[in-house]
């Protein structure tokens, strides 16, 4: 299936790489990937310690089951969910959630559910009610609370780093190459991006011009707007910051350490404190300070305290494992 975004000369001068990551995005599509009972290698920690938070939280089920049903595993969601102006937090996009008027839910609502059955509070949802409109946006969240806060750390990192590299790839070989670099990308011919998509379907920009916004929890597929009306968007995944090991390597490593214990070794390639590690890979606080207990018991993390913090790094030993070499002793 292909997306296929069509161009005109105007469009080409308005295309503009998000310079942050989308909270909303990013939650909705977090919402996709716990739904997946066998995620890419990418969130199988997240994956793990979230269903372990979901499982520990008495009103997970009361919160997620309504959003799984407006999002689910695959298909698509409805636009209000993901709101075009900017969010700087949750808060605030709940807050829009709420505002969110009655002929854009009952337009997005209606394409949404028109190829799968609908419960009876979505028609409520559908005619503008307040107050189920409340309960979803109560819902996002705490969904995000368990879902996206955890990792804020990891998604902020991607997307900066994605977007320095598109930002390189713009200065040297513009437009186009930027164009044709995105992930998921299956040909670009000066007007045309085509895109791998769950869909087929043609959107026309007219010279709005369109936003690409990487992301953390985008996965496989790029994905876009229903309403060809709203702000041009492609949300695409964002290259990992640390992409270094390539699958295989962390396979490996995952089977000789355990996936959180080898997700840690890996983030210490650079100096953390526990409550940044638990940040970056995902994981609780507790969860973080026993893995590197462990690592550090075995030789292959050192730690030391600075103030009130202890910061962790992996040791010599630590990064001849990485390397896959054997460490020299005097």
């Amino acid at each position: 299936m292909t997306l296929r975004i069509v161009f005109t000369r105007d469009d080409l001068q308005c295309v503009r790489v998000a310079d942050r990551p989308d909270l909303m995005w990013e939650l909705v599509q977090s919402l996709h990937q716990i739904q997946d009972p066998a995620p890419d290698t990418r969130y199988s920690a997240w994956h793990r310690e979230t269903r372990h938070r979901i499982h520990g939280h008495d009103g997970a089920g009361a919160l997620l089951g309504p959003l799984c049903t407006l999002v689910p595993a695959q298909g698509t969601f409805p636009d209000f969910l993901t709101p075009t102006a900017d969010i700087p937090d949750i808060e605030t996009g709940c807050e829009r959630i709420v505002c969110t008027g009655r002929t854009l839910l009952e337009r997005d609502l209606r394409s949404v559910f028109a190829s799968r059955p609908a419960p009876s509070w979505i028609r409520d949802l559908a005619a503008g009610d307040r107050g189920m409109l409340t309960e979803v946006a109560a819902a996002l969240h705490g969904a995000y609370d368990l879902l996206v806060r955890p990792r804020w750390s990891a998604v902020q990192d991607d997307v900066r780093a994605d977007r320095a590299r598109r930002m390189r790839t713009l200065s040297s070989a513009g437009v186009g190459g930027l164009l044709s670099g995105i992930p998921g990308v299956l040909g670009w011919d000066g007007e045309v991006l085509r895109v791998r998509y769950a869909l087929d379907r043609t959107l026309h920009l007219g010279g709005r011009g369109i936003t690409l916004v990487p992301s953390h929890f985008c996965w496989p597929n790029p994905i876009s707007l229903i309403d060809p009306e709203l702000p041009p968007t492609l949300v695409y995944p964002a290259t990992p910051a640390d992409p270094e090991r390539g699958d295989d390597d962390v396979r490996h490593l995952e089977a000789l350490l355990g996936p959180n214990r080898a997700a840690c070794l890996l983030v210490l390639r650079k100096p953390y404190t526990t409550s940044a590690l638990a940040d970056r890979v995902g994981i609780s606080a507790g969860s973080a300070s026993k893995q590197a207990t462990c690592l550090r018991e075995s030789g292959l993390v050192v730690s030391e305290r600075q103030g009130n913090a202890v910061v962790h790094r992996v040791s010599e030993l630590g990064k001849a494992l990485l390397a896959g070499r054997i460490p020299a002793y005097a």
